[in-house]
């Protein structure tokens, strides 16, 4: 952004009043020395890198994003919000953002605004170059990524993509729809959580790549206790991007942090995509699951592998959620086995009579043709119960397993 940063500070000097540029949601990019003439919004802007909401709206609604003309903004006192110029920052028929002039105390003349708009021009097509150059970067990083996390050999070409570190980790985000839906727009959106946080970033820290919802972001950090913190940031920016997609939701999983990454990071890669598996699936474990917290999940996440646990759960609970209350039996079993047997435990968590649970117990006993006072039976089934909420938890399953 030199160039862009030059641009910004020569029309400045030349018209002699503070000259800020915006992308097209009203982010800075670039901007001059401000002193005393910047308002509270353009003060906002800077420190936060982009306008506050009720702004960005109110802009919006004045035709901005569409309009190739300079537009005279007028002052707005609930903003704190002085009168300016926007020159839209367009590169042929693609616009780039907005050029900010400070339109007071002295409007800018006919010949200001021209030298605005000339600024404009060479804006864009600067802008243009550096989408150009981030559009190949990503492309570079895409493959460092794909490197890093597939089936390597010693010294994956990915790793020179990474700074050196004190510990290297892997993130995937997975976005759902409830309905199990897919939108193009949302791995839009995914990347662009990915690019913010990239931006705030030091160099080189932070490669992402983004397919059919899901991001796999690769990390260099100051130390192992950082990817939790990363994780849980990265989690939130895309979950951010995505507010205004009604019925999706995003799960950051996270492998096991690495001491280098010279030697690929294809194991904490699987572990982050199954916790992230796991996450959309148990929404008790929360939205940003790691790896080492998954407990005996972990162990059946190692079994199954990719495939679908629901094809490994025992025919004698398929039969138990086959009968008209099988959900209710199943669920007491949950929690009979989870108390280890303790019939007054599952008594009070279930909120029924002690006299109540032994009837249910018999009828799961009679039902699903078990005796619970196996231990292997027990652990069949409490392997089984997993397996279940690994695979969603559906209220009945397919009787052959398939």
């Amino acid at each position: 952004m030199n160039e862009l940063q030059g641009l910004v500070d020569a029309l400045a000097a030349h018209l002699a009043r503070p000259v800020g540029v915006d992308d097209r949601r009203f982010r800075a990019l670039a901007y001059s020395s401000h002193g005393e003439e910047a308002d509270q919004v353009r003060r906002a802007s800077i420190l936060r890198r982009e306008a506050p909401r009720e702004v960005t709206a109110w802009l919006a609604s004045l035709g901005l994003p569409e309009t190739r003309d300079p537009v005279r903004v007028p002052a707005r006192a609930e903003f704190g919000m002085a009168a300016r110029i926007c020159v839209p920052v367009w590169f042929q028929d693609t616009p780039f953002g907005y050029l900010w002039l400070i339109d007071e105390p002295q409007p800018l003349d006919a010949a200001q605004l021209a030298a605005s708009e000339r600024c404009a021009a060479d804006l864009g097509a600067e802008l243009y170059r550096e989408r150009l150059r981030e559009l190949q970067q990503r492309d570079r990083e895409r493959t460092a990524v794909r490197s890093l996390v597939g089936e390597g050999g010693e010294e994956p070409a990915g790793a020179a993509a990474l700074v050196s570190a004190a510990a290297y980790a892997v993130v995937v985000l997975r976005a759902a729809h409830r309905e199990g839906a897919f939108a193009e727009a949302v791995d839009v959106r995914l990347a662009a959580g990915v690019e913010q946080v990239r931006r705030r970033a030091a160099p080189q820290t932070v490669l992402g790549l983004v397919e059919r919802g899901t991001a796999v972001v690769v990390l260099a950090l100051d130390g192992a206790d950082a990817a939790a913190v990363r994780a849980a940031t990265l989690q939130q920016t895309a979950a951010d991007h995505l507010a205004d997609c009604a019925g999706w939701s995003v799960v950051a999983g996270v492998g096991d942090v690495c001491a280098t990454a010279a030697g690929g990071l294809r194991r904490p890669y699987e572990q982050a995509r199954a916790a992230a598996r796991l996450g959309l699936r148990l929404p008790g474990l929360g939205s940003v699951v790691g790896w080492t917290d998954l407990g005996a999940y972990r162990v059946l996440a190692e079994l199954v592998g990719e495939r679908p646990p629901l094809q490994l759960v025992p025919a004698s609970l398929r039969t138990l959620l086959a009968t008209a209350d099988g959900r209710g039996l199943v669920e007491t079993l949950e929690q009979y086995l989870e108390h280890a047997g303790d019939a007054r435990a599952t008594a009070e968590a279930l909120f029924v009579h002690r006299s109540s649970l032994y009837g249910r117990l018999h009828r799961i006993e009679a039902v699903a043709g078990v005796d619970l006072r196996s231990g292997d039976t027990r652990l069949e089934l409490q392997l089984g119960l997993r397996l279940w909420r690994m695979g969603g938890a559906p209220d009945a399953l397919d009787p052959a397993g398939r």
